[in-house]
């Protein structure tokens, strides 16, 4: 669940160190790289809205699952990316991916465990989300030392390909069919 919960966060800090070579190989001015960074964020807050009421509704592993395979071809999108609008597309979608990670983790803990045991495993998602800001460019640094900056969205699709398999494989639904809640559309838009 963790490695979940820091997708998201890890694919917005890991590129920071690329901004400068992004710019120089797609010709563009640094601010036009940047506002990739803000659609990424804008498209993580708008996809968290959405993930919730699906997760009750659907199941916890079906719209990770969803989340996931958007993240994956959203990397390759990035990856392979030829302009800058290309680029900030695929962040958007890639983001809206990430979100998934961020937030049905959380509803998978409060399905295992009562509210004690519940919050010492949110302290431990928070812990484990916290350190991705810290890891992840000292990450693309390391990388971008020998490879390109498209080496860092295959890094991040590898990434998801695991966490996919993990998901696929491993994870269990938690959530009971006497709990799932009905999808309501208005109470979507409340949020």
């Amino acid at each position: 669940m963790g490695a979940l919960t820091a997708i998201g966060p890890f694919a917005i800090d890991m590129y920071l160190p690329a901004f400068p070579t992004i710019a120089a190989n797609l010709g563009v001015p640094r601010g036009d790289v940047e506002r990739t960074l803000a659609a990424y964020l804008i498209g993580l807050a708008l996809a968290q809205v959405f993930y919730g009421p699906m997760a009750d509704r659907f199941g916890r592993k079906p719209p990770l699952m969803v989340g996931l395979a958007l993240f994956m071809i959203a990397s390759l999108g990035c990856a392979l990316a030829g302009s800058v609008e290309a680029l900030t597309g695929w962040r958007v979608v890639q983001a809206m991916g990430g979100a998934a990670g961020i937030v049905i983790p959380r509803a998978v803990i409060r399905d295992h465990y009562e509210t004690h045991e519940a919050a010492r495993a949110m302290s431990l998602l928070m812990l484990i989300m916290g350190l991705a800001p810290i890891l992840a460019p000292l990450a693309g640094g390391q990388l971008l030392g020998f490879a390109s900056w498209r080496s860092l969205f295959w890094v991040m699709l590898a990434g998801g390909a695991m966490l996919m398999t993990a998901v696929v494989l491993i994870m269990k639904e938690s959530l009971t069919p006497e709990r799932v809640v009905p999808l309501r559309w208005h109470t979507i838009v409340q949020n």
